[in-house]
């Protein structure tokens, strides 16, 4: 009873205890209206709280407001600068003293990988771990960062990878700075393959697909042993769903799944689920896809898209039948027909394409109707639709088809809205008149948008002048409105704030219709500025052989300078142009939000400095019989054409073996400088190359370039060769988007040729030559692709100077220009041209060496000559050793001191297939002998001529048959030329 008694009083008393608690919780002191004596920013000492505290709404003098508390909290929260905001509140006769105890936040600093930069790059282990530039750092989330890195190790078979965070505060920058320390162990070895799904025949058939010569050649080699790798299995999956595809299985899956390790081998077994899904036959009947069958079966499963889905669905079949239809209608079957039979019967599908293509037809005229203010040949340039070209003769029908004819549309009734006709309407009229197919694009212009005004508002920091393009605003009063050309004037206005450190700046388009009139519209752009941002300081990180002085050089940026957008990619830009970095960031410590000023971190990652390449080898090389490939290359003269005529020198076979081993060492002295040595030994050949290159020579924008070459060739049985060479070469550019450069060279050569089987071959001045010259070069190239160029223009002019002074055998002077321009016209046709000078002159009674001189002729000169047999010939007996007399005689090129060269072409697509095209070329000019206007004029050919081009990823392959109108005698009027990129 009496420990019933004692157990109910201490219920009670616990309950008012708990009760009085609560009560003292609830009822926290209120100083709402209290007076307000002081307010205080505790932080770090590191850190200057003044620059905050504008953001307290609370102010010392005025009643406490809990509102104003509240505001002034998420204000100090909100500039990202803290982590957490606290008030601490102590009651004092001369007013409340408030204290706002900030807990700085921490921002994402530099990521470090000890340990696994050896095997995975920088910026791979970047994009594992997903911590972003510019965020706060939270400890939650390092476990995730270090399970992503576990599952980027193991997928490339390190399954012993040990993964240790640590973090580094930097309480001065508020900076976070992460290192994940890692090692990664031994790289682990296929276990078991094991490939489940299919039936145990065709498992044992993919099983041998994974294993055979294929699968070693590509890669996808799954054996006991070899290394697991991503790359691996990659392979190896395509490997198999090609089998399966050859099986008539394109709507298969295969899934590799999460291997299997065993610790105690170190091996991963591998395990492949494979589900074969029906067995799909697709047929095309009706029709050839091509004459050439395999190139049948390729577009085939280009234009159906079941085999890239790899699955079956009336959608899929649909769109197949669409695009058939189109790729039969783009070949001049513009009334193809495409029927679809699919059929599933005892697990197979059966899908039947049957085209009907109809008769050819081609598209005779296009032309417009109720078109104003536009002209025809305009509106033609936007059809999709295209015209029979005359001149291509059979090889053209046009282009036509109902998707063509739909884009057709949409880009006449876009050029019409660029030109303010708002409301335009076009209407495609079809006639079939077969063979022919006549399209009228009806047009109904309908009134057209004028802007009657054009304001700027609310920019403060920067005139109306200043963000006004040189050239004007796209949109201008009383010309027609236009809503592409308003986007692109409130883009450039955004850009040039941007590039001002004004990062949170707006630009809004307002439109204003007059409301007796729609068609008459007020413009403003509208600008919401907000606060210029400055860089407080620059901080740079990740550098351990850079010097710090070439990191601030390239990117340019320093305190109280701008935050600008546009100089933060620039200098990105110019560290990676170093060549030296992996990975680079340039960025704000964190993001901009009402901060006037703000840190910028530079981080890079240097790559590896050190590069060693080697190889060695066999070989075997039989000095007789005919000269290589029938033509002679004299080490500093044009290749000597020796016409099919047989030479026998000494018969003598050597056997040697060669081998090559080359270093470069990257950053050299923390500058960003690199050095190269290669060396190359052989018995027949020995060489030596060394290079040094400076990005910022004497930290200017000059880029310096040494070499030093030396080589000792006798692999051709016709002489000996011996050439050394040293230069020192300047360049940089001259304007900001890098078309304009100017180089500055020095160099010194020396030739010299001995032991030559045939003395008239080479004269005796030439066997011997020191050439010692200073050269300034201008280059300008605003080209789009310089192997294959559609607009731009190409301009060059080289000067040297050869004076016996510095150590040459002759004195001379010698100017080399080139003028190249590219106009794309309509119907994808581009007009080039080129023009080139070249002068050479001696000078104190000297002469020019032959190698100095000029030649031409070849597939990128002169098409209606052979390779440099253009000008002078002389010709040579070319004499077996012991024979003086009857020798066959071989034109060998003399050079000139004058070159004229004039090229002409018209480029244009032929619709045969894709990435063929033709060309119209005429070539004029020729080399001379001396400068001089008679001879030019008397001795100026003339070649026309064709060709064809079939675009690559490297460059066109040019084929070209030019013919020679007025050829010198012993040189065949027609010329034949395949090579690789375009003439110039």
């Amino acid at each position: 009873m009496r420990l019933l008694n004692l157990t109910l009083l201490s219920m009670v008393l616990s309950a008012t205890l708990w009760a009085q608690t609560k009560s003292s919780v609830e009822k926290q002191p209120s100083y709402q209206g209290q007076k307000v004596g002081s307010i205080e920013l505790s932080a770090n000492p590191k850190i200057n709280v003044e620059q905050y505290r504008s953001l307290v709404v609370q102010k010392a003098g005025e009643p406490y407001s809990d509102k104003a508390i509240q505001d002034s909290i998420q204000a100090l929260q909100a500039s990202n600068a803290f982590a957490k905001v606290d008030l601490k509140v102590v009651p004092d006769p001369a007013g409340l003293k408030l204290t706002f105890i900030l807990q700085p936040a921490y921002y994402i600093g530099l990521i470090q990988f000890p340990g696994a930069v050896k095997r995975f790059t920088y910026a791979r282990l970047l994009q594992a771990v997903d911590l972003p530039d510019q965020n706060v750092y939270q400890q939650s989330q390092m476990p995730k960062a270090e399970v992503a890195l576990h599952k980027l190790f193991e997928s490339y078979g390190y399954f012993q990878a040990k993964v240790q965070t640590e973090v580094q505060n930097d309480d001065v920058n508020q900076l976070a700075n992460i290192v994940f320390h890692v090692q990664l162990g031994k790289h682990a070895g296929i276990g078991k393959v094991d490939i489940t799904g299919p039936p145990a025949s065709e498992d044992r058939k993919l099983e041998h697909t994974v294993r055979s010569l294929r699968a070693r050649f590509t890669g996808g080699l799954l054996k006991p042993g070899k290394g697991y790798t991503p790359t691996r299995l990659k392979s190896a999956v395509a490997l198999i769903k090609r089998e399966l595809g050859k099986e008539h299985h394109p709507a298969s899956t295969v899934k590799v799944n999460p291997p299997t390790y065993h610790a105690d081998t170190n091996r991963a077994d591998i395990s492949i689920s494979v589900d074969t899904g029906p067995v799909v036959d697709i047929k095309v009947v009706g029709a050839r896809l091509s004459w050439i069958p395999f190139l049948s079966s390729r577009r085939q499963k280009q234009l159906i898209p079941i085999y890239e889905e790899n699955s079956i669905d009336p959608d899929l079949v649909a769109e197949g039948q669409r695009s058939l239809a189109n790729y039969f209608q783009q070949k001049g079957y513009f009334d193809v027909k495409v029927h679809t039979n699919f059929q599933q019967q005892n697990g197979k599908v059966l899908l039947v394409y049957t085209i009907d293509k109809g008769k050819k037809h081609y598209v005779a005229d296009i032309s417009f109707r109720g078109n104003h203010h536009i002209d025809s040949s305009d509106l033609k340039a936007m059809a999709a639709v295209r015209q029979k070209t005359t001149w291509m003769l059979m090889f053209s029908h046009g282009k036509f088809s109902q998707k063509l004819l739909r884009d057709s549309v949409k880009g006449i009734e876009g050029l019409y809205k660029e030109h303010g006709f708002e409301d335009v309407k076009v209407t495609p009229d079809v006639v079939d008149r077969e063979p022919k197919i006549y399209v009228t694009f009806n047009v109904a212009e309908g009134d057209r948008t004028i802007v009657s005004s054009l304001k700027v508002s609310g920019n403060q920091a920067l005139s109306t002048n200043q963000l006004r393009p040189k050239t004007g605003f796209e949109l201008e009063e009383g010309k027609p409105f236009s809503p592409k050309s308003m986007s692109d004037d409130r883009n450039n206005i955004a850009a040039k704030y941007l590039d001002r450190g004004y990062l949170n700046s707006d630009v809004k388009t307002i439109v204003s219709r007059h409301p007796d009139d729609p068609h008459q519209v007020d413009v403003t752009y509208q600008i919401t500025e907000d606060q210029q941002v400055r860089i407080s300081k620059v901080l740079y990180m990740g550098q351990k052989h850079t010097k710090l002085d070439l990191i601030n050089m390239s990117t340019n940026m320093g305190p109280e300078q701008p935050l600008s957008e546009g100089k933060l990619l620039q200098a990105e830009s110019e560290l990676y142009n170093l060549g030296i970095f992996d990975w680079a960031s340039v960025g704000p410590r964190r993001q901009i939000t009402t901060q006037p000023q703000e840190e910028t971190l530079v981080k890079v990652h240097e790559s590896k400095r050190n590069t060693i390449t080697y190889g060695f080898g066999m070989e075997i090389s039989r000095r007789g019989g005919n000269i290589p490939a029938g033509t002679v290359a004299v080490p500093g003269l044009p290749t000597v054409n020796t016409k099919g005529v047989n030479l026998f020198p000494s018969e003598k076979t050597f056997v040697s073996p060669r081998g090559s081993i080359e270093f470069t060492r990257r950053n050299m002295r923390g500058e960003g400088e690199t050095a190269a040595v290669s060396l190359l030994v052989a018995r027949l050949d020995q060489r030596f190359l060394f290079t040094y290159t400076d990005p910022h020579f004497r930290r200017s924008s000059w880029q310096a370039l040494t070499s030093l070459s030396g080589e000792r060739n006798s692999e051709n049985p016709l002489f000996i060769a011996e050439l050394e060479d040293a230069s020192l070469e300047f360049q940089r550019y001259l304007d900001r988007l890098k078309t304009l450069q100017f180089q500055v060279r020095y160099d010194f050569n020396h030739t010299l040729l001995s032991q030559v089987l045939v003395p008239q071959l080479v004269l005796p001045s030439d066997r011997n030559v020191k050439l010692s010259y200073v050269s300034g070069t201008i280059i300008r190239d605003t080209r789009d692709k310089p192997l294959d160029a559609h607009h731009g223009i190409f301009q060059t002019v080289d000067l040297r100077i050869v004076p016996t002074a510095f150590g040459s055998s002759a004195n001379f002077t010698r100017l080399l220009t080139q003028n190249a321009y590219y106009k794309p016209l309509p119907a994808g046709i581009v007009f080039a041209n080129s023009i080139r000078l070249g002068l050479a002159a001696p000078f104190s009674n000297s002469n020019v060496p032959t190698s100095e001189r000029f030649f031409a002729g070849g597939g990128t000169t002169l098409r209606g000559f052979p390779i440099n047999e253009a000008g002078p010939i002389r010709q040579v007996p070319f004499c077996p050793p012991g024979q003086s007399t009857g020798c066959p005689l071989v034109p060998v090129p003399v050079g000139g001191n004058q070159l004229f060269i004039f090229n002409s072409e018209l480029r244009y697509p032929i619709p045969i297939m894709n990435n063929l095209g033709g060309v119209v070329f005429y070539d004029g000019g020729n080399v001379y002998r001396r400068i001089n206007f008679a001879d030019f004029m008397r001795n100026y050919s003339n070649t026309v001529g064709i060709g064809l081009r079939y675009s690559t990823p490297i460059g066109p392959i040019r084929i070209d048959i030019g013919r020679n109108l007025n050829p010198p005698p012993g040189i065949s009027a027609t010329q034949f030329f395949i090579t690789l990129g375009q003439a110039f």
